[in-house]
């Protein structure tokens, strides 16, 4: 007998906090930080509305401006992980930007005190457990990601626990930033980095030789070369991957298109995510049943959750405590 998609337990370890603001949510952080919006950004009740990836690009800048405050992100961090433990996920590795709320006035410690006293209400309220990753942005160019990255390492904290690299994948390529990813290695310090969405197998290639990273965010496109494939197995590298996401912005044409299934088939360790949900009208839950349409059992989707929960950056007792519970 199948379960429903509700039964079974998740987890997410690719999604971009600042991201997972919903049009409700954006409304009232616009009124409260006194910025005027657009109507013609809003899709409905729970999507934006743009037009090519470089004008998502766009859409999103102006829709995550209004996070302001502290109490802005720690709302946000809540209201993401409520929405989360209603969809029975159990842990959530959230990429979040100190570039970010640095540009709006805070500082780099009161920004993270505020998603993590969101993070904090949401376990208390709803046993979710969640963690952090702190992104480096790529088209900031390699000193912003390299201070950023010193920031981190500078300021040890137990619920911020990786460091990842997004943004403009096509025009800033790896070899840009390995004096970072040596310094983080060298602290032993988890990395993620982004590859594999917009650009093909050399980059991804590139990427893992030269960023150490052990997780790929999407890392799909390593599909068009064999050779790749076998080399992620061999190392070992989970992909975090987001078929909605890459739907939605036309990397491929449906579903069925998608490597996903190929990638998992081929026995890779692949994770399915949500990347930036209200954008995208994803949702974890809606990965999950995206899976079991491509035709997983239950005992796979239950894989993907302990593939998330066994490649997370947390510390070994948290995996414990999680993995108890799928």
């Amino acid at each position: 007998m199948v379960n429903s998609i509700k039964q079974i337990p998740k987890a997410e370890i690719h999604v971009h906090l600042e991201a997972t603001i919903s049009p409700a949510l954006c409304r009232k952080f616009a009124k409260r930080n006194n910025i005027d919006l657009s109507e013609d950004l809003f899709a409905g009740q729970y999507s934006y509305f743009w037009e090519d990836f470089y004008d998502f690009i766009k859409k999103y800048d102006i829709i995550t401006s209004v996070i302001h405050t502290p109490e802005d992100y720690q709302e946000l961090t809540y209201n993401y992980l409520k929405e989360c433990a209603a969809d029975n996920v159990i842990y959530v590795e959230a990429m979040i930007s100190s570039t970010h709320a640095k540009q709006k006035g805070m500082t780099y410690h009161s920004f993270l005190e505020g998603v993590i006293a969101g993070a904090r209400q949401a376990e208390n309220e709803f046993d979710i457990v969640s963690k952090y990753i702190m992104n480096g942005i790529r088209h900031l160019g390699p000193e912003s990601v390299h201070n950023t990255a010193k920031e981190v390492l500078d300021n040890p904290n137990n619920d911020l626990v990786g460091f990842g690299l997004a943004g403009d994948e096509l025009h800033y390529p790896p070899q840009l930033f390995i004096k970072t990813f040596d310094m983080l290695k060298q602290e032993r310090f988890p990395i993620t980095v982004h590859a594999g969405e917009w650009d093909g197998p050399e980059r991804i290639r590139d990427a893992i030789d030269l960023l150490h990273p052990t997780r790929l965010g999407h890392g799909v496109r390593s599909i068009e070369e064999y050779e790749l494939v076998n080399y992620i197995k061999k190392l070992g590298i989970v992909l975090e991957t987001c078929p909605t996401s890459n739907v939605a912005t036309k990397i491929y044409k449906d579903y069925q298109d998608h490597p996903v299934k190929k990638l998992f088939d081929q026995g890779v360790k692949i994770t399915v995510n949500s990347d930036d949900p209200p954008f995208f009208n994803a949702s974890i839950a809606g990965e999950y049943n995206v899976m079991r349409t491509l035709g997983l059992s239950d005992n796979e989707l239950k894989s993907l959750t302990r593939n998330a929960i066994e490649y997370a950056f947390c510390d070994k007792n948290t995996k414990l405590k999680l993995l108890d519970k799928i």
